[in-house]
């Protein structure tokens, strides 16, 4: 058992958060993905943050196209949890028949978020940091890929 000293099964509530994660709503998952964005950490956090959302969303849109039950969700989404950003986007975009993500995203916003997947990698794998320059235009990237798919997915609603 993964239990600590203080009495948590870390094991467990991992299991329990990602079984709520996976299977919440497209609509559930951008409302907490919103509330996360909302906390303004800049520069490497940010980015980290920036494309780990739209990582999320994508999959969440994904298993929801793939699947009508949270028990279907539950199923496929072993297939789904380790995929990259970008395969998990190019995928949502031709479920619902859009061939180019270059061409929906606008090719320097999708160039710069593909960007941005390479370099959260390294800043959450190396433990690293980045000019200050990079991530304005990074994140930038990131929200325009976020809230063009959430309009796709039907969720949109620009932060006031």
């Amino acid at each position: 058992m993964a239990r600590a000293a203080h009495g948590i099964d870390y094991v467990a509530e991992l299991l329990d958060i990602r079984d709520k994660y996976i299977t919440a709503t497209p609509r559930q998952r951008f409302s907490i993905i919103r509330q996360r964005l909302e906390d303004h950490h800049f520069g490497a956090n940010r980015v980290v943050t920036a494309v780990s959302a739209v990582e999320a969303l994508a999959r969440c849109l994904v298993l929801h196209r793939r699947a009508k039950s949270k028990d279907g969700i539950r199923k496929i989404y072993p297939r789904y949890r380790s995929r990259e950003p970008k395969t998990l986007i190019e995928e949502y975009l031709n479920l619902r028949g859009i061939g180019d993500p270059t061409v929906f995203f606008g090719e320097d916003n999708w160039r710069l978020f593909r960007y941005a997947v390479d370099y959260r990698n390294l800043l959450a794998h190396e433990c690293t940091y980045l000019g200050q320059d990079k991530f304005p235009s990074l994140i930038d990237a990131c929200e325009v890929v976020l809230e063009k798919l959430a309009a796709l997915g039907g969720i949109s609603g620009k932060r006031t």
